[in-house]
């Protein structure tokens, strides 16, 4: 009996020793560290999604609003200036177009106009105001943009300083404004639906349809475009 207990502490003093020099590792506490590091990489990847998609969300949201903030006018005078008549007399209704030659957003703007020539290009004249700077080269207005208008077969008269449109109330390139063959204000405003959209349009059904006879006296639309003077440089 002595025997098997000298035996049995010997054992359990073996077993101590050899348990102090090389420690047992819990499987239990590695599960949880590692349980742990995945919550946390969870959570920091939920984290940093929602971050992302809060950036596409303000982003999309400035976009929609830029797209649809309309341009500044000004009232349009109720009688064609004389100014702008054609030196020769017209018995046609006259639609003028001011256009800045470097804003993308009218690209759009020449396109739809090009389908109100189609419906409707025996019963107006169509003249375009293109901007240019007062000490800019003849060159300056040049490109695509005049370049489509040229196909059209508009009139082209170069606008120094954005006079001529001013003085039709345009303050953003793409404005329309139309005036009946008695000289009388029909339409001002934007035939397009926002900033460079091209397509079926309010505006565009409303000179379409003046110009093939409706007896709307006045029609008014908001103007998406760049403006065609330069914000005045601050000193």
């Amino acid at each position: 009996m002595s025997l098997n207990l000298k035996a049995a502490g010997l054992t359990l003093t073996a077993g101590l020793n050899i348990s102090s020099r090389w420690p047992i590792k819990w499987k239990g506490a590695d599960c949880s560290a590692l349980s742990m590091r995945s919550i946390l990489f969870k959570r920091a990847w939920l984290l940093t999604l929602f971050f992302w998609l809060g950036l596409i969300g303000v982003g999309y949201a400035w976009l929609l609003r830029y797209s649809f903030a309309p341009g500044k006018t000004n009232t349009a005078p109720r009688r064609l200036p004389p100014d702008l008549a054609l030196a020769k007399p017209s018995t046609r209704a006259q639609l003028f177009v001011a256009l800045h030659p470097r804003c993308p957003c009218s690209r759009a703007t020449v396109r739809e106009l090009a389908k109100i020539q189609n419906c409707a290009a025996a019963v107006a004249d169509i003249t375009v105001l293109i901007y240019k700077p007062a000490d800019a080269p003849d060159s300056w207005v040049e490109g695509a943009l005049l370049d489509d208008c040229r196909r059209m077969k508009c009139q082209v008269r170069p606008d120094p300083e954005g006079r001529l449109a001013t003085s039709l109330g345009s303050l953003t390139s793409g404005g329309v404004v139309l005036y009946d063959r008695n000289g009388s204000l029909r339409y001002q405003g934007g035939i397009t639906a926002s900033r460079g959209h091209e397509g079926d349009n309010t505006g565009e059904r409303a000179v379409i349809k003046i110009l093939r006879g409706s007896r709307e006296t006045y029609r008014t639309m908001p103007v998406f475009g760049c403006p065609i003077q330069p914000a005045p440089t601050k000193r």
